[in-house]
């Protein structure tokens, strides 16, 4: 009797842990939330937060004048269901040239009955100003030729809003023109394992922009070809697994991609230093085309991508590597160190060879391409740093 008396009071205690346990299930409120309710004139997509319970379905429903802001594909309404507790959706619009501020309204239901009516404003556009940052990696961000500026953010160490990179995306060659980054050890050191990404549209831009890279690669002998690394970004798996965004990708020769291109993504990452590497790495469409490499290709959706005719990475450092000092504070030409490579793209084979031959100033790269690389170097030395070309302090020879 003693055992049986025992055994029940062990039971009853099990039922109380269990209904506890059962009690203490978090039960989350459906919400819905806009990233910002007022937005530049130049931005072009503004994010909407959604937190539901896993298995709750939604809807959205964005009203604006002439239609104006739409969800990816025009679209005024989208339809989901939550995968997971927390969701952004993307409203995408252009400029506002209109001259006023316009305002659009958002409609959300989930099926568990709760509703929200919110609302966001676009500023009127400011044609002088295209993208702004503080960051020596980033090239001048004309307003120009349709150009979509962006970037992205994520963990770093403690840091859970680090940037990752950012990139200048040319809708009509479906691929960014450059992609601008930070490089530092603590960038390459870590556990995230590119077998663990997927390919996929970038979320900041509309999917009818990009080239669809979920599917597969490009038509004929052609990469997904990364502009940033994925092994530039293993200190986390959300930073590599953006290095894997359409935008990031170009239609690279697979030769070329996987030697030549691939020795010199290893050997910048051997250039890394305590003050942090500036990289942008670009793919450049308007010249003359290797006899090895078509003009063009296509997505698995048919879409037609234009592939490079060249392809290039410009670099700067402090020659010391350990000064402390942001690049807009230094004032001597000496204490700065830049170069950039230019490649045709073409089937190169299995050579990897980079010599100095592949090297021209970054001076030359502005005059190259029209871009402004690394405004944020002092004007009364930018020239000197711009013009100056030393392959071997590179270890290029």
């Amino acid at each position: 009797m003693r055992r049986l008396a025992k055994i029940a009071v062990c039971l009853f205690a099990l039922a109380a842990v269990v209904a506890c346990e059962s009690t203490s299930i978090e039960v989350i409120d459906s919400t819905a939330n806009l990233r910002s309710t007022t937005v530049k004139g130049q931005d072009k997509n503004c994010a909407v937060v959604l937190r539901a319970q896993q298995g709750t379905s939604y809807t959205l429903t964005i009203e604006s004048e002439d239609s104006w802001a739409t969800f990816s594909g025009s679209k005024t309404e989208v339809e989901g269901t939550m995968d997971v507790t927390d969701k952004v959706v993307y409203i995408y619009f252009d400029r506002n040239k209109t001259g006023v501020e316009r305002q659009a309204n958002l409609f959300v239901h989930f099926s568990d009955g709760i509703t929200a009516e919110l609302s966001f404003t676009q500023l009127t556009y400011d044609a002088t100003i295209a993208f702004e940052r503080e960051w020596a990696e980033l090239p001048l961000c004309k307003d120009e030729n349709d150009y979509i500026f962006n970037t992205h953010y994520g963990v770093l160490g403690v840091r859970t809003n680090a940037r990752n990179y950012t990139f200048c995306f040319d809708p009509s060659v479906r691929a960014s023109l450059w992609v601008a980054y930070p490089l530092h050890s603590a960038h390459t050191t870590g556990s995230a394992n590119r077998n663990n990404s997927r390919f996929g549209y970038d979320p900041t831009v509309s999917t009818s922009s990009q080239a669809n890279m979920g599917a597969g690669s490009y038509s004929g002998w052609y990469d997904r070809g990364h502009q940033i690394p994925a092994a530039d970004r293993k200190c986390s798996q959300q930073m590599m697994d953006q290095t894997f965004y359409a935008t990031n990708m170009t239609p690279q020769q697979a030769n070329f991609n996987q030697n030549k291109w691939a020795n010199l993504e290893g050997r910048v990452r051997g250039m890394v230093c305590s003050d942090t590497l500036y990289v942008v790495t670009g793919a450049y469409f308007d010249g003359q085309h290797d006899s090895s490499i078509a003009t063009k290709t296509t997505d698995k959706s048919g879409n037609t991508c234009p592939t490079p005719s060249h392809y290039y990475k410009a670099l700067l450092r402090t020659s010391k590597g350990n000064t402390g000092k942001r690049i807009s504070e230094i004032n001597e030409a000496s204490e700065l160190r830049g170069i950039a490579f230019w490649f045709t793209h073409s089937n190169t084979g299995e050579n990897t060879t980079i010599t100095s031959q592949d090297c021209i100033s970054i001076e030359e790269l502005e005059r190259r391409t029209g871009f402004t690389f690394f405004p944020s170097i002092n004007d009364s030395i930018e020239s000197e740093v711009k013009s100056n070309i030393e392959p071997s302090v590179w270890g290029v020879y």
